[in-house]
């Protein structure tokens, strides 16, 4: 099952609440910023290069 974590619950439920364009955008890009680094389960990415 994947998770997400509050942070980017919040940031996806901001994007659908948004008409703005530029908004939306910005919010989505805070959820894939924030999970690069892990998988959505909060386990270390094994593809990053800091592992």
């Amino acid at each position: 099952m994947v998770t997400l974590s509050k942070e980017c619950k919040d940031h996806l439920e901001k994007a659908l609440g948004n008409d703005d364009p530029s908004e939306k955008d910005f919010h989505i890009r805070q959820v894939l910023q924030a999970c690069s680094g892990s998988t959505f389960s909060g386990e270390p990415n094994r593809d990053s290069p800091d592992n």
